[in-house]
């Protein structure tokens, strides 16, 4: 490993509720493209991971598995999206509820996501669910790391990541894919 992987994966493995953490060779990220752009048309609904399209064009790119122990992410990690761009819906990250405007009324799907209903009905017909790419702030300490993303994978490429370390497909646990430049 260069000295760049070395720092970023011991600073990765140190996080709170992080159990693995290592780097993507190119045989991963290759298997992880084909499993993301298969998954995205295997609902009913439209799924582009813009996170995993970005963080799989960077030039560095490491994985971390994760427990409930880690930290939420600093913004919404899915959205769901009308063709003009407009948010229709979205995750709510530890609780934190939107600002409603004009009276705005919303519909839980479960405990963590949220649609806008007045949007949906009028702008819902083409949604489909986003997957943005999102902060790593811890990263953003290190002055060789630009562009510096995450990303959860769908539910194939968190399989195919576990499988290439050796370990179970634990639903207690979960991947994210963190990516950035040299600059």
């Amino acid at each position: 490993m260069v000295k760049i992987d070395v720092e970023i994966v011991n600073l990765l493995q140190s996080l709170q509720g992080v159990e693995h953490a290592g780097v993507i060779d190119a045989d991963l990220r290759g298997k992880l493209l084909r499993e993301e752009e298969r998954y995205a048309s295997l609902g009913p609904i439209a799924v582009d991971n813009l996170g995993m399209k970005s963080a799989l064009r960077k030039q560095k790119l490491y994985f971390i598995i994760k427990d409930r122990k880690f930290r939420p992410p600093p913004i919404p990690t899915v959205q769901l999206i009308a063709q003009d761009g407009e948010v229709l819906g979205e995750e709510i990250i530890g609780g934190r509820m939107p600002s409603l405007k004009n009276g705005e009324r919303l519909f839980h799907i479960g405990k963590s996501f949220i649609i806008y209903i007045t949007k949906a009905r009028r702008k819902g017909k083409n949604s489909q669910f986003i997957l943005p790419p999102v902060p790593f702030p811890e990263i953003e300490l290190f002055d060789f790391a630009k562009n510096i993303v995450s990303a959860s994978p769908s539910t194939l490429g968190d399989m195919e990541i576990k499988k290439s370390i050796g370990i179970d497909d634990d639903p207690r646990l979960a991947s994210i894919l963190v990516g950035f430049d040299i600059s």
